[in-house]
């Protein structure tokens, strides 16, 4: 793993907009410490550890940290509940809806901004023995195996808490963005389960790196060609953080942007159902690369048939 350089820190210039669209342009990311009212942050925390303790995922008790206290972790079931009443939290929407927020990437696009439906949210439990983070690996929001079908847009990562390095955060590889659309390998889980098998992204240790420790409320926007990943949370707390869309009133991108991120799971978990099973291989019989394109195509599509899964696949080898 390549070396972890400390992010520019742009917060003293928020009421610069000429400064953060150079800095965007060549960095590929802004980093605020201090970017929200950190008390809105917290709110949000305060709100999420409540109903994780009311789904069982937290024990009851007076901290007011995400302790973790061992175990397995929550099943697809136990996390999809919690996730549907995560991000109908109104601390949660209105966090998105920051004016600060805004009006910051209206001065960096120098258009009105439009904020996506799709809002996600990151519990990262911890691992001490962990030697790199599971899931999604150094990637681009940009992918179109991602399926936003979007030219345009700035995901903004929030930290929900304090988070250092042993929590681990967010890191983003500076400049990224000029490569252009890079190869990710594997495939996008969907689920839980498929985390640890996929191993979907790009190969971090050819890329140079940047992180900070975060404060609540410390944000990173970053372009949807940066590559970037979750670090590894080797702490005794689960890691709390979200991320917002946001792109140009005037650009446009999938249905996924207008639909929540619970919904938009369990659409790519019945493509990825279909795509795994026993039809599909005995009517077409098609290959890995084959497979992976359908995908792309059925999820910016919002398909689930088995019939437009065998059209695709015959127009991929047409």
């Amino acid at each position: 793993m390549t070396e972890l350089k400390p992010m520019i820190d742009s917060t003293n210039d928020l009421r610069d907009s000429g400064a953060l669209r150079e800095r965007m342009a060549e960095e590929g990311y802004l980093f605020f410490s201090k970017l929200v009212d950190p008390e809105r942050a917290l709110d949000v925390k305060r709100d999420i550890i409540r109903l994780l303790r009311e789904h069982h995922i937290m024990e009851d008790g007076p901290s007011e940290e995400p302790i973790w206290s061992g175990g397995p972790e929550p099943t697809e079931s136990e996390y999809m509940a919690v996730y549907d009443r995560i991000v109908r939290l109104d601390s949660y929407l209105r966090l998105a809806e920051s004016p600060e927020i805004v009006s910051m990437l209206e001065g960096v696009c120098e258009a009105g901004i439009q904020i996506w439906n799709q809002k996600l949210i990151r519990l990262v439990y911890p691992d001490p023995n962990m030697a790199a983070p599971r899931g999604v690996g150094a990637h681009q929001d940009g992918d179109p195996k991602l399926g936003y079908n979007a030219s345009c847009f700035y995901t903004c990562w929030i930290a929900l808490m304090e988070i250092d390095s042993t929590v681990g955060g967010l890191a983003v590889s500076p400049k990224s963005h000029k490569r252009g659309l890079l190869q990710s390998e594997g495939a996008v889980a969907s689920s839980a389960k498929d985390t640890d098998q996929r191993q979907y992204g790009l190969d971090s240790s050819q890329l140079d790196w940047v992180t900070a420790n975060y404060p609540p409320g410390g944000a990173v926007i970053f372009h949807c060609l940066t590559v970037h990943r979750g670090m590894e949370n080797h702490s005794d707390r689960i890691r709390l953080s979200c991320d917002y869309r946001y792109q140009p009133v005037s650009d446009t991108a999938s249905w996924m942007a207008d639909t929540l991120g619970p919904d938009v799971r369990r659409v790519a978990q019945q493509i990825d159902e279909l795509l795994a099973g026993r039809a599909i291989y005995i009517t077409e019989q098609p290959t890995p690369d084959i497979l992976s394109e359908v995908r792309t195509r059925m999820l910016q599509e919002k398909s689930t048939s088995l019939e437009r899964a065998q059209e695709l696949v015959r127009e991929c080898r047409g």
